[in-house]
């Protein structure tokens, strides 16, 4: 998976079964290699592709993780936004919808008493005629 796995020095495909690994590593380990310079090289040789399939494991379990960590970061920065938008809307509703009830109030004191002023003009201007209004 990895692009920097390590290749087996004699061009063979390595294992990728974890566990088959680590029982190969244990086998080599438990051999007697006292006094036998073939069964220490096999031993070592089976050690040391344990060694490198465990490397390209991990390289392989860290770049999956760091490809976890980039998304995970994707999704909390989209969810930030997502919060700030919908906050943005809820105000902007507000806004549209929201009444502010002190300027509502007093416009229409304004507008009521604008409209008895206008009231009362037009009934004292209904009785007077034109001579009234010239003296």
């Amino acid at each position: 998976i990895t692009s920097n796995a390590v290749p087996e020095p004699d061009g063979s495909d390595s294992e990728k079964n974890l566990f088959v690994m680590l029982d190969t590593a244990i086998a080599a380990l438990k051999t007697p290699v006292e006094g036998n310079d073939v069964e220490k090289e096999k031993a070592a040789a089976a050690i040391d592709k344990t060694n490198r399939g465990l490397k390209n494991s991990l390289n392989n379990v860290l770049t999956v993780r760091a490809e976890l960590g980039t998304q995970l970061s994707e999704l909390s920065t989209l969810d930030s936004l997502g919060s700030d938008r919908a906050l943005g809307q809820k105000l902007q509703m507000s806004n549209l919808v929201d009444v502010d009830w002190n300027s509502v109030i007093s416009s229409y004191v304004m507008q009521q008493a604008a409209l008895q002023a206008s009231y009362k003009t037009f009934t004292d201007m209904q009785g007077m005629s034109l001579f009234q209004l010239n003296r």
